[in-house]
């Protein structure tokens, strides 16, 4: 007879059950269409760490969660750089 435990996942000392925003990571700025765009990836606290929010005019476009302060640098550092190539300032 095959027996299953619950997964537990190991989550962040601290967690109160409610993200809390950090800040921002980055914000870059692009025209279209004769206004100003702005992204902002934002960063907030997560059961397993921390969440990194891509929005671009107030609208979440994509979104990871990090285990660690290097993938948070590694991520947003990424995700700036692949807006940078599209035109972003």
């Amino acid at each position: 007879m095959l027996t299953t435990m619950p997964a537990r996942v190991a989550s962040r000392s601290g967690w109160n059950g409610q993200a809390v925003a950090v800040g921002d990571a980055f914000r870059v700025h692009k025209d279209r269409c004769g206004r100003q765009l702005e992204a902002a990836c934002r960063l907030v606290t997560h059961p397993l760490g921390w969440e990194l929010r891509l929005e671009i005019a107030g609208s979440l476009q994509r979104s990871q969660v990090c285990r660690s302060q290097d993938e948070v640098l590694d991520i947003s550092e990424q995700w700036k750089t692949a807006m940078i190539e599209r035109g972003w300032s």
